[in-house]
């Protein structure tokens, strides 16, 4: 449901004693008279990172025209939650204008939201005229933005360019997104598990099935996660996964500041260094490594082509923690 469709809804006020980065608390009482974007999103969400770099452009073409963009960071998993994670991700993603930690949903409760990323538009009476779910129409937005500038009187806004169109238009149906935790984790071989405490599991190498999690080792599935607590002298216990994409995100988090190391295969080899996301590490001995320090969002797979594979990601050390793998079906997201 669209809220402006409704009628002149007013935009909710910010509640008090939040957390605040780049700005003092602001209010929208203060802010009438102004037009104000608020963007729904969290720092792990592969969605939301894709839309930032517009966020950021709207921010410097248009801030010194009335425009104040508010992102309202509503965490996915509890981890989020955390102030100091939060103002890394903000100072890590060269975020630059203001952001409020809505750690218990108020906010997003306020808003009747149930999606990320999500904006909203606000004009100078403080009423919703405009609003848009998930990624895209950026250039609708910028629309919307530039008129309700024009109606304060902003003048000389720069040419609105169309959106490009992605992986050269054509985009394919990939793996759903995977969540590891017992309250939503789709297993191959943990059906049986017992919540919240460390188990042994098998993968008997038998045909595995599509977009199904399957595990080999010890393992504590927790309310969001799957955790590696015991420190192995080689890397021989892993998850293992059938996907569809041209690329693999997995949101981890590990417990020291050294970090947890996971080995990445493809099809029973080494991932290729043509295919290796951002996060990847290749070594000498051509392994494709991945270093999981503080928790976020890591880039595993990038490849040129769509493809099926079997990845596996083994490991040896204690305090890993998975959280979600996101796929991307068109090229380059």
């Amino acid at each position: 449901m669209f809220l402006h469709r409704l009628g002149k809804v007013h935009a909710p006020e910010f509640p008090t004693e939040m957390t605040w980065f780049n700005s003092d608390p602001l209010t929208m009482k203060a802010l009438l008279g102004k037009t104000v974007l608020i963007d729904f999103w969290t720092y792990s969400c592969v969605n939301c990172l894709r839309t930032m770099p517009h966020l950021q452009a709207w921010h410097e073409a248009y801030a010194d025209k009335g425009l104040t963009i508010i992102g309202v960071h509503t965490p996915e998993f509890d981890f989020e939650k955390q102030e100091k994670k939060v103002a890394k991700a903000v100072k890590d993603l060269k975020v630059n204008y203001p952001v409020v930690l809505d750690a218990d949903y108020k906010i997003w409760n306020l808003y009747a939201n149930r999606w990320w990323p999500r904006k909203f538009l606000i004009d100078q009476k403080g009423v919703i005229v405009y609003d848009h779910i998930g990624e895209g129409g950026y250039a609708e937005t910028e629309l919307a933005i530039q008129k309700a500038l024009t109606d304060i009187g902003a003048k000389n806004l720069p040419i609105i360019k169309p959106d490009a169109p992605v992986g050269g238009g054509i985009c394919y149906r990939t793996s759903p997104e995977i969540y590891l935790g017992f309250l939503r984790g789709r297993f191959g071989n943990a059906n049986e598990m017992l919540p919240n405490k460390e188990a042994a599991f098998t993968d008997k190498g038998e045909k595995h099935q599509d977009d199904l999690i399957y595990i080999h080792g010890h393992w504590h599935i927790t309310r969001e996660s799957i955790k590696h607590e015991r420190k192995l002298p080689r890397a021989t216990e892993y998850l293992l996964m059938k996907y569809s994409a041209f690329s693999v995100n997995l949101v981890m988090g590990g417990a020291s500041k050294k970090g947890s190391v996971i080995e990445i295969e493809l099809d029973g080899h080494p991932l290729p260094e043509d295919m290796a996301g951002e996060d990847v590490e290749i070594g000498k001995n051509k392994k494709a490594t991945v270093t999981v320090t503080h928790p976020r969002m890591y880039k595993l797979i990038d490849a040129d082509t769509y493809h099926q594979g079997t990845l596996k990601l083994k490991t040896k050390d204690e305090g890993l923690e998975m959280f979600a793998f996101t796929f991307g079906g068109c090229k380059g997201i």
